[in-house]
């Protein structure tokens, strides 16, 4: 692999390990871990692809099967992005159903037992409201049956 490929390839993964360590920083005061930091994006990839081409030795250049290869890996990772995407989009129809499912319910939130008597959506996050209060919906411990 030629030096200035290399050096570009590093980069990108120090990049990555900074952005990464960052991430964790920031995971743990949020008590949350976001490992999206720790795989290549599109972009990485297609910057990767453009330094193997520009900085090739032309007396020994990439073969078509590789190229082809590299191109299909690039469609594949664009499809699967895509349906990631998708999935995010059908999740968050999901979520609101379910919200507006517990419209007029009884439900119990930690020790509230309360009616929902609406649904908002906060940033994209789903909430209860009960007696003026709005709530996430993840804190609904219980739904309770009149009958």
């Amino acid at each position: 692999m030629d030096i200035p490929l290399m050096r570009t390839i590093t980069r990108i993964l120090e990049t990555r390990e900074v952005e990464s360590k960052s991430s964790l920083t920031r995971a743990n005061t949020d008590s949350t871990v976001n490992s999206s930091s720790d795989i290549l994006s599109g972009d990485d990839f297609l910057k990767l692809l453009l330094a193997q081409l520009r900085y090739q030795d032309p007396l020994n250049s990439l073969s078509t099967e590789e190229f082809t290869s590299q191109l299909v890996q690039f469609s594949t990772l664009d499809s699967v992005l895509q349906q990631s995407e998708s999935l995010d989009q059908l999740l968050d129809k999901v979520l609101r159903m379910e919200a507006i499912g517990f419209l007029g319910k009884k439900v119990r939130i930690d020790d509230k037992i309360g009616i929902v008597s609406k649904v908002t959506f906060e940033n994209g996050t789903p909430k209860v409201w009960i007696d003026g209060e709005s709530y996430d919906i993840s804190l609904i411990s219980e739904v309770i049956s009149d009958g």
